[in-house]
């Protein structure tokens, strides 16, 4: 609160500083003055500053470059700056809004309209603390090219008060010109006595109207150049009925200024139904406020709307009032809860997945053990194969719960999409049947992408598939892949997304499409637009985590009727081709006579790993726990291999466990294994080929296979460091 009562007075002339300073005092302000713009910029590394007074014309650096080096500085750019003018040009208020300045206070001035703006500043400071978009605006003017940074908020305070000066010059032109026809009603009387006076009077007069002509260009120019509409109303019965609006009405409403001027129920007629008992509600209580301020939907064309924000104020019986359109705020508060919500669910999803991949580990992993101890004629290793099955199916929930949270471990490599649309194209038309076409429109140019290709084809596979289902009556599926290159204007629009270089997956159908009150839930867990037990739910939910995991960005666009397109980028980069995988390691080299640690805190999954490991002939100490763990590599540093160890335990997890064991035993090697990827290990362990890992629900031949690639392998250069 101390430095809101400080105020720095930025003026040249003794006069006028000391004027101010004997003003602000009167209101209990601290005033620090400085003679030119280089010592304020030495006191306000000194001190802070609830508002700034500065001259225009000083010596050495005058108050504009003044304001552009404030507004510019991180540390002092929401300090209101307040220029003092006489605004004799209508390039005084451009330069004015491209530096950044909040406010003009014309010479000479009044003090109690001077304070009132430093109030005003000063609550608006706090106001406009949380920050928000920026307004951007180029536009021409007096030959030259102009771009105003400023917040609405700022553009607004500027023109209303050059406005105010403009009224004052009108009511001084009208007094003189009252002064002129009383001196006309008497001039032949006193022509000779007066003609000198007349002279100067007459001057006086054109000087005036020459300044009201300056004021209603600069109006004008504002008028036409801010992001919003100006308008005058009288309250009705019914609520308001408009009598004027500014030329900007006509594009920020999509109609002609006539139209909103001539039918009085005109306006309220295109607010949305649901927000207009709300907006009526508002605005009958102008009569005990004296102001108001709503948000609304504004119907465009057809059942397009646009949000716009009304801001009114009662005055002498008339409504005045401002319309902003709000639409790109409201739609990245959108975009931001929904983000938050997916997280949230994405949270959740990954720990259930967590605890039911431990499950189904312990579950396959001993239906396996007993079917491969039951004889060929037994007639229960039906029932078995049917446990085995269904944990399958499970473990296949469980995948995609993982894909959506971003919890999956996955194997990026560097693809060209292209390859892998073209790789799919076989399968696709086996799966959507004879009535449905598939056309591909690839770029010519390779799109490389850094990804796991295998759910690069999930994405291809699960969207074809949706498309499929949204056409039974048969239609067409659409791919196409294109590089592109967002701006900055388009990251500024869509969460999330960085400007820079990019490949975009297209695919889109012909189909029902998607109503629009379903479009905003379609990649949530189990939230499905088909029949009940036609799918579940979990589709789109795996694509966007897949996408997201492999740092892009998924957008739908749908029409009832008119079909369905998701636009899917990803980023674009330089690097070359990865090279296939080599082949896996034969079954009948799975076998090992060396001595393993298994550290593992589920009994379930630690006795399963202990039998398949034994039963493939290595010696195996078994630890419940990382403290088990370092007292076993204590009493066994010689003999212990491999460590294998769940990554997610209480108390360390898994990384840090074999940073340990390392300590003890330096050519230990490691196999990390998990339901899924926690947080704190993702940028360990999304890079599978730095360290080896095993995604649980795991079988015994793919455990015992990763043993023996990993201790066949040579050790990492930095497992050795």
């Amino acid at each position: 609160m101390e430095t809101e009562m400080n105020i720095l007075i930025v003026e040249d002339s003794r006069t006028q500083a000391e004027l101010l300073e004997e003003i602000l005092k009167r209101e209990n302000y601290a005033v620090f003055r400085e003679e030119d713009a280089a010592g304020a910029l030495r006191m306000l590394r000194e001190r802070s500053y609830g508002v700034i007074l500065s001259d225009i014309e000083m010596p050495g650096m005058n108050g504009y470059e003044l304001c552009r080096k404030i507004k510019d500085d991180p540390a002092t750019k929401d300090i209101p700056l307040i220029l003092l003018s006489v605004l004799s040009d209508p390039r005084d208020i451009i330069r004015g809004l491209e530096c950044g300045a909040d406010n003009f206070v014309t010479k000479p001035f009044e003090p109690d309209y001077l304070l009132s703006w430093i109030k005003h500043h000063l609550i608006n400071r706090e106001l406009r603390r949380g920050g928000g978009a920026r307004a951007g605006l180029e536009f021409y003017f007096g030959g030259r090219k102009h771009f105003l940074s400023s917040d609405r908020m700022q553009i607004l305070d500027i023109l209303l008060s050059t406005y105010e000066a403009a009224v004052k010059k009108n009511r001084e032109l009208r007094d003189a010109q009252k002064d002129l026809e009383r001196l006309n009603s008497s001039l032949e009387n006193r022509v000779a006595e007066r003609t000198a006076e007349l002279l100067r009077e007459v001057e006086a007069h054109a000087r005036t109207e020459s300044d009201l002509i300056v004021a209603k260009q600069r109006e004008d120019m504002v008028l036409r150049t801010v992001p919003a509409a100006f308008f005058c109303a009288r309250q009705t019965d019914g609520g308001l009925s408009l009598e004027w609006v500014s030329e900007g009405a006509a594009k920020l409403c999509a109609c002609r200024q006539e139209d909103l001027l001539r039918e009085p129920d005109f306006w309220f007629s295109r607010v949305h139904p649901e927000d207009l008992e709300r907006v009526r509600a508002d605005l009958g209580r102008l009569a005990v406020t004296g102001t108001a301020s709503t948000e609304y939907r504004w119907r465009v064309t057809g059942e397009d709307y646009r949000w716009l924000l009304a801001s009114v104020s009662l005055s002498d019986g008339k409504v005045l009032g401002l319309w902003l359109d709000i639409s790109e705020k409201r739609a990245l508060e959108l975009q931001l809860r929904q983000a938050q919500k997916m997280e949230a669910v994405g949270r959740l999803a990954g720990g259930v997945a967590h605890d039911f991949n431990n499950l189904l580990t312990a579950i396959d992993g001993y239906a396996d053990f007993l079917l491969r101890s039951m004889p060929q004629e037994d007639p229960r290793r039906a029932d078995v194969g049917e446990i085995i099955r269904a944990a399958g199916t499970a473990a296949s929930l469980t995948r995609q719960l993982l894909a959506f949270s971003r919890r999956q471990i996955f194997k990026p490599r560097v693809v060209d999409i292209n390859s892998t649309v073209l790789d799919t194209q076989k399968l696709l038309k086996r799966l959507i049947g004879e009535n449905i076409g598939v056309a591909l429109d690839l770029s010519r140019e390779e799109c490389r992408v850094k990804a796991d290709p295998g759910q690069l084809e999930q994405i291809v596979m699960n969207l074809v598939v949706n498309a499929r289902d949204a056409m039974p009556d048969g239609g067409k599926v659409t791919l196409c892949t294109e590089n592109v290159q967002l701006s900055e204007n388009y990251a500024e629009m869509h969460m999330d997304v960085r400007p820079g270089p990019y490949v975009m997956l297209t695919i889109s159908d012909t189909g029902r499409g998607i109503p629009r009150e379903m479009a905003q839930h379609i990649f949530e867990p189990f939230f499905s637009t088909k029949d009940l037990g036609k799918g579940t739910g979990l589709g789109l939910a795996t694509v966007y985590g897949i996408v997201k995991q492999s740092g892009g960005n998924i957008y739908v666009y749908s029409e009832p009727g008119l079909g369905t397109t998701f636009n899917i980028y990803l980023p674009r980069v330089a690097e070359a081709l990865t090279a296939a995988a080599p082949p896996p390691v034969p079954a009948a080299a799975l076998r090992g006579s060396e001595t393993l640690l298994v550290v593992e805190d589920d009994d379930g999954v630690r006795g399963f790993a202990l039998r398949a490991l034994r039963e493939s002939g290595y010696t195996v100490l078994e630890a419940k726990n990382p403290a088990e763990a370092l007292a076993l590599c204590e009493a066994h540093a010689k003999e212990i291999s491999l460590v294998l160890t769940d990554t997610v335990m209480p108390g360390m997890n898994g990384y840090e466990l074999y940073g340990r064991l390392r300590g003890r035993c330096k050519d230990v090697k490691v196999v990390f294994m998990s339901g899924y990827t926690d947080t704190e290990l993702a940028h360990v362990l999304l890079s599978v080929e730095q360290l080896p890992f095993l995604q649980k629900p795991v079988s015994a031949d793919d455990l015992t296979r990763k043993i023996r690639e990993t201790l066949d392998a040579p050790v990492p250069v930095a497992a050795k460091a």
